[in-house]
């Protein structure tokens, strides 16, 4: 028996995080190259021969994020069952690849910024300055309107 291994695998690129704006609740789409980079990396890592063997995967995590399901797909794990966030009757592919259950779990999603949703880390910098306030960061002072460390799971 193979010691037991964990894969975390961040979404594609969407346009926010291609100019560094924090993305928590914000449903965005990858983008074109996000969608390229992400299915050339599953060819580079899925397979038998590779990093990540579908036929060993016991159970896979993945956030509520519509970005980090299309990741999901598009990296091809060739998964027997119907993913939790589709419809039942569409069809995975015939390359059926592993046995291993896909479960969407709220623990594992990005967290909620709050006010600081869809901003950059310098402009979260420079509001704090004009309210004189410390330089921000994230986990001691978490994300007003948002979440902070001691909320995480």
């Amino acid at each position: 028996m193979s010691t037991p291994r964990v894969f975390i695998i961040r979404h594609g690129e969407t346009e926010w995080s291609l100019n560094g704006r924090h993305t928590g609740t914000t449903e965005l789409p990858l983008t074109a190259n996000g969608e390229k980079r992400i299915r050339a990396t599953g060819q580079a890592l899925v397979g038998d021969d590779r990093l990540i063997v579908p036929s060993q995967l016991a159970h896979i995590y993945v956030s509520p994020r519509k970005r980090a399901q299309r990741t999901f797909e598009l990296l091809n794990l060739g998964c027997r069952d119907s993913l939790p966030w589709q419809d039942s009757q569409q069809v995975q592919g015939l390359d059926i690849r592993t046995e291993a259950k896909v479960q969407v779990d709220d623990d594992i999603r990005e967290w909620d910024y709050g006010d600081y949703e869809g901003l950059t880390s310098a402009t979260i910098r420079e509001q704090r300055t004009t309210n004189g306030e410390e330089p921000w960061d994230i986990w001691r002072d978490g994300c007003p309107g948002g979440e902070y460390v001691e909320q995480m799971p």
